[in-house]
């Protein structure tokens, strides 16, 4: 009988869970929370840090009397890396948005002194000629994912301190990359660019990929792209309308996502791991990719960017096609997602499409949520109040 009791516990427990997640963003939630990256597991990386941005956005798109869940989780997962705190290189410096974050909501002293030996180590930090962030602590290379890893913290900082030098710094690193990665035909940015011409050891990426007359890669990468777009779109969010330069980011965002329409895979709302050669051989939709570009163009839309029906087309085909397409059960209610690229240096065509889509990623669970909750916030307004 005492078995029978706790069954009926576990069961109704499920149910109630399931019944709870309304949207398959409130399953890939709360499996992201509960199941793969409880905040006891945090660790100080670039990887957990975009998820750990999700558990940001999703504190300032729920409603709010939901949003204590979501404080109480970035709060544990700094305090459980208080000491780790560090801005050594770009991709260290990501964590530091959820110091910031916890700055900018005043929630102690000891979260605004690690916010702030951050921005000191950031600051010795090796730069390219152009003052560019260096993404490689031994070479001077400018990647495009730097943007999204040392931006999101440089925007918290700006929001809690209210100093300019954090925008200035910010869009100083944006120039800098867009100098060297962007490609006026298209409006997206190549990987990344070699700023020594020394030889390169590397454990994931293409021997030699720099070695051509512009000293950069040749291809425009999906998720690099999207970790542009999403930063521009939050940095529209972050400046006021007035600020002398808010227009520079909103016309930036929109000359990245402007032709993005015209490439997303209308069957699946899937832009591809290579988003500019959708008919290319071996091609293949990627989620995380996916969710970023959607979220930026999103973002347009709401500000009044861009306008017109191929955008909202876009982020709803987008939205529609993650669930149907880039998402599995993973039991007891909760989803997962999939097609999400694995960690990815740099090379030729030939090298992303050989890069394996088989695993999660807290990236591909991250930018579904942020993504999902917005445009779920979009379409019901009444929602996020």
């Amino acid at each position: 009988m005492k078995n029978s009791f706790f069954a009926f516990l576990l069961i109704f427990a499920a149910c109630t869970s399931l019944a709870q997640a309304q949207t398959w963003v409130d399953s890939l939630d709360n499996y992201a929370r509960e199941k793969y990256m409880p905040p006891s597991k945090y660790k100080w990386t670039w990887q957990k840090a975009s998820l750990l941005f999700a558990m940001n956005k999703q504190f300032d798109l729920v409603a709010q009397d939901k949003r204590a869940v979501y404080m109480d989780f970035v709060q544990k997962a700094m305090n459980k890396k208080l000491s780790k705190a560090s801005g050594s290189s770009p991709n260290a410096v990501a964590s530091g948005l959820g110091m910031s974050f916890l700055a900018l909501h005043k929630k102690g002293e000891k979260y605004e002194k690690a916010s702030n030996k951050i921005f000191r180590d950031y600051q010795k930090v090796k730069r390219t000629d152009n003052g560019g962030i260096s993404h490689k602590k031994f070479f001077k290379e400018l990647w495009d994912d730097t943007i999204f890893m040392i931006g999101i913290y440089l925007q918290n900082m700006y929001l809690w301190t209210g100093d300019e030098k954090y925008i200035d710094e910010l869009f100083l690193q944006i120039d800098a990359h867009r100098e060297k990665l962007s490609d006026p035909a298209t409006g997206l940015w190549y990987h990344g660019w070699d700023g020594d011409n020394r030889n390169r050891c590397n454990f994931c990426g293409q021997s030699g990929w720099s070695k051509n007359p512009e000293k950069r890669s040749n291809e425009f990468w999906g998720r690099g792209n999207g970790w542009v777009v999403v930063t521009l779109a939050e940095t529209v969010k972050t400046l006021p309308k007035g600020h002398p330069k808010r227009a520079t980011a909103e016309a930036y965002l929109k000359e990245m996502i402007i032709n993005l329409p015209k490439v997303q895979d209308k069957n699946t709302g899937h832009w591809y791991q290579l988003p500019m050669r959708p008919e290319q051989a071996g091609n293949y939709i990627e989620s995380s990719a996916t969710a970023m570009f959607a979220y930026g163009i999103l973002v347009a839309l709401q500000e009044q960017i861009v306008e017109g029906d191929e955008y909202s087309d876009a982020v709803a085909r987008a939205y529609d096609g993650l669930r149907q397409f880039s998402m599995k059960d993973a039991g007891n209610g909760y989803l997962t997602v999939i097609n999400v690229c694995k960690g990815t240096c740099i090379g030729d065509m030939n090298y992303y499409l050989k890069r394996s889509a088989n695993g999660q990623k807290p990236y591909g669970l991250g930018m579904s949520i942020v993504f999902g909750r917005a445009y779920e916030n979009f379409i019901r307004p009444e929602v996020s109040k």
